[in-house]
């Protein structure tokens, strides 16, 4: 097994810590359990591979013709680098527009979002939008099991309030891939730990 980026100690003990902060679940998923913090290292892994400088523009979100264009300060339909709030930025690929909503910027004050390159910061806002969905899901749906909102929770994290739309062609949600995707990479980080002895606190 290759070396994932985030079997740094000082990186996977601030995932342990960060996840114990704000009480992540254990995840239970297709006959497996994970621990909060390797749930958090396998969704680390699905949105960046544990690159803390990873960064994917967004072009669908950057178009001039969309509702938001308004609010929007950065070029349409043209990567504006640092200012781009259409990209997404490292370890959970966070949107800069989510980080100027979560930090209290004003829509359309422009903004350099180097800022969540810094893994701590990101890692911090990524779970303010995962604390925020789950906390969602639970309003949407207070009779499903803890594990049920978490899947939910998930999806909606990719994929904003309608990544747990019910599919009727697929009989799933819209967003199940996405969660298969983590949990994959929640088992690399578990298979990682156990060889290594690594221990969550």
């Amino acid at each position: 097994m290759s070396e994932l980026r985030t079997a740094e100690p000082r990186i996977r003990h601030y995932i342990d810590a960060a996840a114990a902060m704000v009480a992540l679940p254990r995840f239970e998923y297709r006959g497996h359990e994970y621990t909060p913090g390797e749930l958090l290292e396998g969704q680390i892994l699905a949105e960046s591979n544990g690159d803390p400088r990873a960064r994917r523009y967004e072009a669908h979100q950057d178009r001039a013709d969309r509702k938001d264009r308004a609010q929007d300060p950065d070029t349409a339909d043209q990567d504006d680098g640092d200012l781009e709030d259409d990209a997404s930025y490292g370890l959970m690929q966070i949107m800069g527009y989510n980080a100027r909503i979560l930090l209290g910027v004003r829509p359309g004050t422009p903004m350099k979002f180097g800022f969540l390159f810094l893994a701590q910061i990101n890692i911090s806002l990524g779970l303010r939008i995962l604390a925020g969905e789950l906390a969602a899901v639970y309003r949407l749906h207070p009779h499903s099991t803890e594990q049920e909102l978490l899947v939910r929770a998930l999806a909606r994290y990719n994929g904003g309030p309608t990544g747990d739309s019910w599919d009727n062609q697929r009989n799933d949600f819209r967003l199940r891939a996405y969660v298969d995707h983590v949990a994959e990479h929640c088992l690399r980080a578990a298979e990682s730990r156990r060889l290594v002895g690594w221990t969550e606190v």
